[in-house]
């Protein structure tokens, strides 16, 4: 099993066609901080804010699986 850094999940939900706006929304943080996490200049960000991003990125493997089957 791969385990990824939050930025790389963030990157794969930007690939997906998130917006930073989006994700922060979802997260409930500022585009700042999305960005900052992202560039690693914020390497573990809060628990809600880490938490929000884990459970989109889940859903959006969820989306991938299923529509790959």
């Amino acid at each position: 099993m791969i385990t990824l850094t939050m930025a790389q999940k963030i990157q794969a939900l930007l690939d997906a066609g998130l917006t930073y706006k989006a994700i922060a929304e979802a997260a409930g943080c500022d585009t700042s901080t999305i960005y900052r996490v992202l560039t690693g200049a914020i390497v573990n960000p809060r628990y809600s804010v880490g938490t929000a991003i884990d459970e989109m990125h889940a859903g959006l493997s969820k989306a991938k699986k299923k529509a790959a089957a």
